[in-house]
């Protein structure tokens, strides 16, 4: 069967035009992983949110699922195809895709205003019915912390970072952060969700050179292994400034109902709670600065 890429992200594009071969990560009701040389892309069934690995395919999911792809099996990379061998009938991907976006994720200019992003993401989750940890950002945030486990070893995590920030305790608050990696369920757990929102509101704050930054961004980068795979992709990402095109798109400061559109067809809950870092962020970019 010949199906086509259509959209995917100038990172994707970068490393597929590198490889030439990899083997099937895993396959999930929408998207097909790839591994190739020590990086995760994901086939993705048509109208899927964007991600910097994404390669949106003109397939529904019903269709991505028909065509019966294991994990293990073999991927070829060419100029102008992917193909997923198996000893039937190989599945072949066009790659020629209408659409890249920039993943690279640029810093407000001097003209911008953080603050105007603040208040639409404060507006967008407050707006949101998703879980995961808009619940550390509503009103009964006291009372979810109680209530799990999970947010409230989240809610200390958080509250003792700000703490450290006061004291200048850069590498300590940046330790304690990190210890969300990993925390919570599914394929990319709240934590992780969350630390990409951080890293995305240093970049936008133009702080990425800040010692804490730097020490958040190292200590992420020696606990990559804590999490699973998918997530431990989209961390890696984040590090190294490439995000989501819901991510990218804050830069033009929509409105918060657009923001959590886009946020909310993300996932389950990894949208809101990518948002809930943006915020966590950016309410610490006063203290850093």
């Amino acid at each position: 069967m010949i199906s086509m890429i259509t959209d995917t992200s100038t990172y994707a594009d970068d490393f597929v035009r590198q490889c030439s071969s990899g083997t099937v990560h895993s396959v999930y009701s929408k998207t097909i992983n790839i591994q190739a040389q020590g990086q995760l892309l994901a086939l993705q069934s048509a109208a899927s949110p964007l991600s910097p690995v994404s390669l949106m395919t003109n397939l529904t999911a019903g269709q991505l699922e028909s065509l019966h792809i294991d994990p293990g099996q073999a991927v070829r990379f060419s100029r102008d195809s992917i193909e997923i061998i198996s000893l039937g009938n190989s599945s072949i991907f066009r790659y020629s895709p209408s659409l890249i976006y920039r993943s690279e994720l640029s810093g407000f200019s001097a003209w911008s205003s953080p603050d105007i992003l603040k208040s639409r993401v404060q507006m967008a989750v407050s707006r949101s019915e998703s879980s995961g940890f808009r619940q550390l950002f509503s009103s009964s945030a006291g009372k979810a912390g109680d209530e799990s486990l999970v947010l409230s070893a989240a809610m200390e995590h958080m509250s003792r970072c700000r703490l450290l920030l006061r004291t200048n305790a850069y590498m300590e608050a940046a330790r304690t952060l990190a210890r969300l990696i990993g925390l919570g369920i599914g394929l990319t757990p709240s934590g992780d969700d969350f630390l990409c929102g951080v890293l995305a509101s240093l970049t936008l704050c133009r702080l990425t050179d800040h010692p804490f930054a730097r020490c958040l961004a190292a200590q992420l980068e020696g606990h990559l292994s804590d999490t699973n795979d998918i997530s431990g992709t989209f961390l890696r990402c984040a590090l190294q400034n490439q995000f989501s095109q819901a991510v990218c798109r804050l830069w033009d400061l929509p409105p918060a109902d657009e923001i959590l559109q886009s946020f909310e067809a993300v996932g389950h809950s990894s949208g809101t709670d990518t948002l809930c870092g943006i915020l966590y962020a950016l309410d610490l970019a006063g203290v850093l600065k």
